[in-house]
């Protein structure tokens, strides 16, 4: 569209200049020195292009097309890739304008053309030409901030990506584990024309500007940029998530579930440490018991002997008190 302009406005000095020429190469016999006709040609290619306003603004949201100007008769807001449209006018009696722009008849009068679009979507980008009185005043280009978006998708699915325009777009595609700052470019459109590499060219379709790429994979899995070739910006910034089924599966899982899956492993843990810990001090207590190198069974003997010897004197002591 920048160069469209450039190229009308070339055509334009063009023509001014081979008037000039005529008129110089018609103007031999005339008094007026050549280099003076000549000047105004000189100072009308030194003039410099007037630079196109940039309005930029999010999505959705208003935006307001400055002009200021005095017109005594009226003034006209048109599109620049087409001119015969009029999206917008006042004269000094009344306002009108198509849907989806408004023009203020109040600020008109005090000098203020700007046109107010309540609803800057993609239907809107465009160049706007704003006339006083016929004559071109200002060319203001309506600029819409990038679109950020996030969607997940099952391996096996299809991934739909809304270019915005179809103009001239590319789709560079941004691996989520790579190291490449910038990205390869996968698809282009030019006229609505889908052009991409031969890995995506059977997996991909366009509607519209609706871009769809199918049988989604892992490698898939990354950020998609919709980037504007024309005017070098970025239109749609998408991050795209292959899902993993069985991670999906876990995190289904209600909190309190997880919950109580930790606290009963915690239980179960702690049941087999103190299990443990019983087992060892059990062995241990049974080893300090054990007789050492039979001492213990040779006490144990006499212990008993010696139990049998008082048991046999105390009989003996009995039987001889009952005797006497």
């Amino acid at each position: 569209m920048m160069c469209a302009v450039l190229q009308v406005r070339m055509c334009a000095v063009f023509q001014v200049m081979m008037c000039a020429v005529l008129q110089v190469r018609m103007c031999t016999s005339c008094s007026v020195p050549h280099h003076l006709l000549l000047f105004p040609i000189l100072m009308f290619i030194t003039v410099p292009v007037s630079a196109v306003t940039t309005v930029k603004v999010e999505f959705n949201q208003a935006a307001a097309l400055p002009c200021n100007r005095t017109c005594s008769h009226q003034v006209t807001w048109t599109l620049f890739t087409d001119p015969d449209y009029v999206v917008a006018q006042c004269d000094q009696t009344s306002c009108r304008s198509e849907e989806g722009f408004n023009i203020s008849h109040d600020l008109y009068l005090k000098g203020d053309l700007t046109l107010t679009i309540p609803v800057a979507d993609d239907s809107k980008r465009n160049i706007y030409t704003c006339r006083c009185d016929n004559k071109g005043v200002k060319e203001v280009r309506l600029s819409i901030e990038s679109f950020i978006s996030s969607v997940q998708v099952n391996p096996g699915e299809d991934l739909q990506l809304n270019l915005h325009i179809s103009d001239q777009v590319e789709v560079i595609f941004k691996h989520r584990n790579s190291t490449d700052p910038h990205g390869v470019q996968i698809c282009s459109v030019y006229k609505s024309s889908l052009d991409c590499t031969a890995e995506y060219t059977q997996r991909t379709s366009l509607t519209n500007t609706l871009l769809t790429l199918r049988g989604v994979k892992w490698t898939d899995d990354g950020v998609y940029i919709v980037t504007d070739t024309e005017y070098k910006e970025n239109l749609h910034i998408s991050s795209v998530t292959v899902r993993d089924q069985n991670k999906d599966q876990v995190s289904a899982l209600p909190v309190w579930a997880i919950f109580l899956m930790v606290v009963l492993g915690l239980l179960v843990a702690a049941l087999i440490v103190l299990i443990s810990y019983l087992r060892k001090t059990y062995h241990f207590i049974r080893r300090d018991d054990r007789p050492r190198n039979g001492a213990g069974e040779h006490q144990s003997s006499n212990g008993a002997i010696n139990m049998n010897l008082m048991e046999n004197q105390r009989m003996l002591r009995q039987s001889e008190n009952e005797s006497d």
